[in-house]
């Protein structure tokens, strides 16, 4: 599968939603997060335009975005934020609802506040209303890089050292850095780990995951939800214009499913609308969505989905279906990121280790001895195996 290229379409003729109708979600501290994220992840289609992008979003209505340090594009969401004040979009950066996050290249506790820094002074903020561990591991990888790009250093999620992380999270939140705190990509075991050693004050508030209508992961929102931690979903249309090393043969596109086109068709909206939808209404409206376009159009169709419940109890159960054969919904577990640049050599190339909690461990020593058990094993199985 080719990556396809979207050009810009800005069109400052399109008239802006009411910020104020755009549904918020509560966070269990109290604050309210809008429940629509714009997205700031350029991938290669959208490089050159994320900070007229980014502006636009804001002057349509958008007042929560969502970036990473690992999207290597923070002083140009900083810029696009500054421009949005000049233009008069909005007073301040103090009306946005910033989400950042920590990369894995920045999980030695050493680096941790280092890195925090440097996101405050790229995107020109004081404060960074969320602030998230991008995801469980260290393991990092090279920008841009193939599917089949491997760290020899990459190791699976051990406990005791991201406590250590976790901790230096934390006195970031103390310090008035960031507001609140939260996790990205956690599966239910390492959530399980994070809570189980944490004070009340330092438990995550939000946790951000892949979801859209062929992969829901409904069990694992509802645990989330179960401990006070709201769900926001990334990848909410199936994002068509992922890197090259995210598409694989096995993927369906959730736009193209019959049952989102049928809805589509009946209401008189876009595919895309209707997933959107889905992702707002669905769970009584207890979590978000992120989505990202370079097109005025698409940017307040996308918004106003969070403003307006366009699919009915039949819609939502035809795709999200109630537990009976009758009506079982679309989800297929259709995964469309495998995250397989972050395999650690014991993973044996299989991806699906990296979600499936078989290869979590609670301190180092335990992985040490994992490790050279399996280097053992793999030895053994290389000189007796037969490899014709």
């Amino acid at each position: 599968m080719t990556q396809k290229k979207e050009p810009a379409c800005f069109d400052q003729r399109i008239e802006p939603l009411d910020p104020a109708k755009v549904h918020q979600v509560k966070l269990v501290t109290g604050r309210l997060m809008p429940a629509a994220a714009f997205g700031t992840f350029h991938s290669d289609w959208a490089q050159g335009y994320m900070e007229d992008a980014t502006a636009e979003a804001i002057r349509l209505g958008w007042r929560h975005i969502d970036t990473a340090r690992a999207y290597e594009n923070e002083e140009v969401i900083g810029e696009a934020i500054r421009r949005s004040i000049r233009e008069g979009y909005i007073s301040s950066a103090d009306d946005l609802f910033i989400t950042g996050k920590l990369w894995n290249g920045y999980m030695n506790p050493k680096d941790v506040a280092p890195a925090c820094d440097a996101t405050l002074k790229a995107l020109g903020v004081d404060q960074i209303d969320m602030y998230l561990n991008h995801w469980p591991w260290p393991n990092v990888h090279t920008p841009g890089c193939a599917g089949d790009h491997r760290n020899p250093d990459a190791v699976p999620y051990i406990h005791e050292a991201f406590i250590e992380t976790w901790a230096e999270i934390c006195k970031l939140k103390k310090a008035g850095k960031v507001i609140d705190i939260g996790t990205s990509n956690h599966t239910e075991a390492t959530m399980k780990l994070l809570l189980r050693d944490v004070a009340e004050d330092d438990r995550p508030v939000a946790n951000q995951m892949e979801m859209h209508p062929l992969f829901q992961q409904t069990e694992l929102r509802r645990y989330f939800e179960s401990e006070q931690i709201i769900c926001t979903g990334y990848m909410a249309v199936g994002s068509p214009h992922r890197p090259a090393r995210d598409m694989f043969k096995e993927h369906r596109s959730d736009m193209a499913d019959p049952v989102i086109q049928a809805i589509a068709e009946e209401l008189g909206v876009s595919a895309g609308r209707v997933c959107l939808n889905w992702a707002f209404q669905r769970e009584n409206k207890s979590g978000g969505f992120v989505a990202m376009t370079t097109k005025s159009a698409r940017m307040a169709d996308n918004l106003k989905a969070a403003t307006e419940d366009i699919l009915t109890e039949d819609h939502l159960v035809a795709i999200s279906g109630d537990g009976t054969e009758a009506h079982s919904g679309i989800d297929t577990n259709n995964r469309l990121i495998w995250g397989q640049v972050f395999l650690w050599p014991e993973a044996n190339g299989d991806w699906r280790i990296l979600w499936d909690d078989s290869q979590v461990f609670e301190i180092v020593e335990g992985y040490q001895k994992f490790k050279a058990s399996w280097a053992a094993h793999k030895k053994v199985q290389l000189e007796t195996t037969f490899r014709g």
